[in-house]
């Protein structure tokens, strides 16, 4: 099973922000817009695993390890692309503040890795993916998703938890089942 830990955000944050998007993506080429009900913060990826087997290590250790993380209040802001805006591949919102969500992810990452499972070595960066794109978007288009999203501020949240999730792909988007919550401080 396909399982990775996450964060969610609260209506008030995203709905002004899927908004601006409905409004806008008549306007750009095509892109796989990720639906507003699997919108999600990832920290960390585990890919395939089997689910009986590393439960019993993996949650004490996340639980234990977020034990020491305060909770946080949070905001989603501006946009950008991944790798960047000349060979966009990846539409986002940010997420402020940055080294907060940092640190749950180093906290996260570093309990998954004692629990055994390897994950990959990119550096964290957070965000809300909005989008993947598979055929180039010409620079107007790109200006035009920037221009559209780039002041977004969503009102204040609090970060007070995160989830670990399977995910089951599905031709109409993967659906995300939550497992197990894990409050931060």
């Amino acid at each position: 099973m396909r399982l990775f830990i996450a964060a969610t955000f609260p209506e008030a944050a995203t709905r002004p922000l899927n908004e601006r998007v409905a409004r806008v993506k008549s306007r750009l080429p095509h892109a796989a817009w990720v639906r507003a009900e699997a919108q999600h913060l990832t920290f960390a990826f585990l890919g395939e695993q089997e689910e009986d087997a590393l439960l019993p290590k993996l949650t004490p250790l996340v639980e234990s390890a977020l034990a020491s993380v305060p909770r946080f209040d949070a905001s989603l802001r501006g946009c950008g692309f991944f790798p960047n805006s000349r060979r966009a591949r990846v539409g986002w919102v940010g997420a402020e503040p940055r080294e907060k969500f940092v640190e749950v992810a180093e906290t996260i990452r570093g309990a998954v890795k004692r629990a055994g499972v390897t994950l990959d070595s990119v550096d964290f960066k957070p965000h809300l993916t909005l989008m993947r794109i598979r055929d180039a978007w010409p620079p107007a288009s790109i200006a035009t998703f920037e221009s559209a999203l780039g002041d977004y501020c969503s009102t204040p949240f609090a970060l007070d938890e995160v989830t670990l999730y399977s995910s089951r792909l599905n031709p109409g988007g993967a659906i995300h089942t939550p497992i197990h919550r894990f409050p931060l401080a």
